[in-house]
């Protein structure tokens, strides 16, 4: 296993084109619905999988048929779900995804098993071959987070894996302090602006990252949807623009700006290099509906 996923798997079913809820009526014909994976971790670990990199995912799912489902379509693609489980307690995390016509979306969504994470459900050493571990993301796994989650990352690096790691909205409103603790430890951060700005205070993706930077993060970068991201490193910074596209479907952009940002890293890119064909490469993804609909095979 080269590269370790953690977090969230939710299943997601999206409408499309789906006008202001304004002028709703009771009975609408729209072009698409579609059910497919979704989730932070998910959709990182299958965006690999269509690298033909080898990848596992550590999560969670409901004991139901939702979650066999999401378990059968990543095996499909070529995701090892040996680390993932099954629980008893919530149901598979479900979410209905409207989507407008400018490929804008507002997301509905149901169950908590993806929360359960915990401590058991990571292997205590990081798995042999493995150089990349990905948190997806921080804020959504309360348990691990409380207890567990620093020493498996001290472990984790400690015995060779880079640490990359995505934000959640911060539904506990536990802002910086939620994190502070983790953030020495992680050697990419790659929040996007909006959840950026809500924690730090700060609008601008430059100020935001100081900030990240300053609180031990090792590079960050903060991604800024249609405009690209913003990097900040030991000895470079700058913009790394996205393709313009007329997309579809902006649904998981982020995760796959992620997965491919960690392949070019771990590849040996420099952060600007990996930021740059990261952005262009996740760009396309929005052509497709569904946080993992379409594959894209190569950087």
């Amino acid at each position: 296993m080269k590269y370790l996923c953690v977090g969230i798997a939710v299943m997601d079913i999206l409408a499309r084109p789906v006008s202001n809820k304004d002028s709703w009526e009771e009975k609408q014909r729209i072009s698409d619905i579609s059910i497919q994976p979704g989730g932070d971790a998910l959709n990182q670990a299958m965006r690999l999988a269509d690298l033909g990199e080898d990848v596992g995912i550590a999560c969670v799912v409901g004991n139901d048929e939702n979650g066999a489902m999401l378990l059968s379509a990543m095996r499909n693609r070529g995701v090892d779900t040996s680390l993932a489980s099954l629980d008893e307690r919530e149901a598979t995390s479900t979410s209905v995804i409207l989507i407008s016509e400018e490929g804008e979306r507002h997301i509905f969504s149901a169950g908590h098993a993806h929360a359960l994470i915990a401590r058991e459900h990571l292997p205590q050493h990081l798995p042999a071959g493995c150089r990349a571990v990905s948190l997806g993301s921080l804020f959504s796994m309360p348990l691990l987070e409380a207890d567990g989650l620093l020493e498996i990352l001290r472990t984790y690096r400690r015995e060779g894996a880079l640490v990359f790691a995505d934000l959640a909205n911060d539904k506990r409103h536990a802002g910086l302090a939620g994190i502070r603790d983790f953030l020495p430890e992680i050697d990419y951060f790659l929040p996007s602006l909006y959840d950026a700005a809500e924690q730090t205070g700060f609008e601008t993706a430059e100020e935001a990252a100081r900030v990240y930077r300053e609180l031990g993060a090792g590079c960050v970068v903060i991604k800024c949807g249609a405009r690209g991201a913003y990097y900040l490193a030991d000895g470079e910074s700058g913009w790394a623009e996205s393709l313009p596209v007329t997309p579809l479907d902006t649904t998981g952009a982020g995760d796959a700006m992620v997965s491919f940002f960690m392949n070019r890293i771990v590849e040996g890119d420099t952060p600007g290099e990996a930021a740059r064909k990261a952005c262009r490469t996740a760009s396309q993804t929005t052509l497709y509906l569904g946080a993992s609909g379409g594959r894209i095979e190569r950087l």
